[in-house]
């Protein structure tokens, strides 16, 4: 028989694969099909025509990295390094960056939050807001500072800084979907290993 705490470890390991399958599919959706403006010049008198409409395209939230942090802020075995690896090594594949690049950064940000997670249970709202914002900003530099030494193009500074804004934002938003859709609450004390790690 199988012992019901890898049971549920197991059921939630799924639920977080499919979550982030989902969160992967949404985002290769085209969701914007307003057309781009088109430049173009009149051979006759010379003057810019312009065809279409410019409109401002912000860059989203990051919402698999935020689904990971906040699984790791509450239940860090139920997220283990082998499955966000896989997870992010797909989306790569499906978005067409860098391979492995992202995952690599990331996995630095992810393992800070999973030592402060283990390292007390009790982490408030505003404190767990800012350690992954925190997190996500300097995954986000570093990968950013990868890019522009190896010449990979990369978005602008500006664009950077949008989405990192629009990722600490939309945290809240995550954290909520995660404590009253799935159900991903934080360890009581019975649950805590014997070596003080959340199950």
């Amino acid at each position: 028989m199988v012992d019901p705490i890898t049971w549920r470890r197991f059921q939630f390991r799924l639920l977080f694969l499919l979550v982030s399958a989902l969160i992967i599919f949404a985002q290769l959706l085209p969701l914007n099909t307003a057309p781009a403006a088109v430049q173009l010049i009149d051979p006759a008198t010379g003057e810019l025509i312009q065809e279409g409409s410019k409109y401002l395209s912000l860059p989203g939230p990051d919402l698999l990295f935020c689904l990971t942090a906040a699984f790791l802020m509450r239940r860090p075995r139920w997220a283990p390094v082998a499955l966000i690896v896989f997870v992010h090594l797909v989306a790569d594949v499906l978005y067409l960056r860098p391979m492995g690049l992202w995952p690599a950064v990331s996995l630095i940000a992810y393992e800070f939050l999973r030592r402060q997670t283990n390292a007390s249970n009790e982490v408030s709202l505003p404190l767990e807001v800012a350690l992954v914002v925190g997190a996500f900003a300097s995954a986000v530099l570093a990968n950013g500072a990868l890019h522009l030494i190896f010449a990979v193009p990369h978005p602008g500074f500006w664009l950077t800084l949008l989405h990192i804004l629009t990722t600490a934002i939309a945290y809240p938003f995550v954290i909520a979907v995660v404590y009253f859709m799935l159900g991903v609450r934080r360890a009581g004390v019975r649950e805590l290993d014997s070596d003080g790690v959340i199950g």
